[in-house]
C-alpha cells in the first residue's frame, strides 16, 4: 500500500491531512528503508492512492476527494512514533 501526506501552510493556510485507511491499525508501523516507522492504518491500496495522485496534478494540488483524508491534529499522540 501507499501512505499520503498532503500539507498546504503559509498566509491563512495551515491544513495537514494524511491518506485514511483501516484507523484500527493505528498502533501497528511499517518501518521504510530509511528507518522511520509509518502507521499501517494510514496506508491505502496502491489503485486508491494513483487516484488522489492523479486528482492532485489534475486540479493544481488540491486535496483530492477521491480517497478519505484524516486530520493529522485528531490523530492520537504516538501515532508517528520518534525515529
Amino acid at each position: 500500500g501507499v501512505m499520503l501526506m498532503y500539507r498546504k501552510s503559509g498566509g491563512p493556510y495551515d491544513e495537514f491531512y494524511s491518506s485514511k485507511g483501516d484507523l484500527r491499525k493505528l498502533r501497528r508501523w511499517v518501518t521504510t528503508l530509511q528507518s522511520d516507522k509509518l502507521p499501517v492504518g494510514l496506508f491505502i491500496p496502491f489503485r486508491e492512492a494513483w487516484k488522489a495522485v492523479k486528482e492532485f496534478i489534475e486540479t493544481d494540488g488540491a486535496l483530492p476527494n477521491s480517497i478519505s483524508w484524516v486530520e493529522n491534529s485528531t490523530l492520537p499522540a504516538g501515532t508517528f512514533p520518534p525515529p
